[in-house]
């Protein structure tokens, strides 16, 4: 019986990981496994790279569509749901992006935060991981705001629900989430009594 796939995407930083483990916790005891984009990003010699509207700068294009192997995450991902887990998260910037991808998914969310917030995340995130300040925003202002209007944004009208992911949203997100959690466990109960995924 093939697992039932739910694809989360939406900007850098707007929470689509704490979105996948919310998930992931309210449907206990089904089984759930997540499958993070980020893994498949190209190797450096491979990702395409962009310059800044000045032409100043250039950076590696990591918020394009081509940084990352589609073929090998959909791939696996068709593996995966071919295994032992009920339910397959899988989440990225891009993973609405693919129809290919798209089409191996039972559910589709999409989590959207104000910029504000999205880049108050990223430099927090950043900092901590060794980045200095200015780096952190050059690359904000010149590529990734860019990439998130030209790629992210629109796989928005793809996604069954959009899920808040800001910080004081939470009452919304959860009250979507709950109706996500129930319609999975509906899907899989009703897949159970026949043998079979039904989606």
């Amino acid at each position: 019986m093939a697992a039932f796939v739910i694809g989360i995407g939406g900007g850098s930083a707007s929470g689509k990981s704490a979105i996948a483990q919310r998930i992931r916790k309210g449907l206990a005891p089904l089984s759930v496994s997540i499958i993070n984009q980020d893994r498949y990003f190209h190797s450096d010699d491979r990702v395409p790279r962009h310059t800044s509207p000045d032409g100043a700068r250039t950076w590696p294009d990591h918020n394009h569509p081509e940084s990352f192997d589609l073929p090998r995450l959909r791939g696996d991902l068709a593996d995966a749901r071919e295994g032992s887990e009920n339910v397959i998260i899988v989440e990225g910037i891009l993973v609405l992006y693919d129809p290919e991808l798209r089409k191996l998914m039972d559910l589709k969310l999409f989590v959207e935060a104000d910029a504000d917030e999205r880049i108050v995340r990223r430099v927090r995130r950043n900092l901590a991981s060794g980045l200095g300040l200015d780096e952190i925003c050059d690359f904000y202002l010149d590529s990734v705001r860019y990439r998130h209007r030209e790629f992210c944004e629109p796989t928005r009208e793809h996604a069954d629900f959009v899920i808040p992911g800001g910080q004081y949203e939470y009452r919304e997100a959860k009250r979507l989430l709950d109706r996500v959690c129930g319609l999975v466990r509906s899907r899989a109960a009703s897949a159970t009594r026949c043998g079979r995924a039904e989606v």
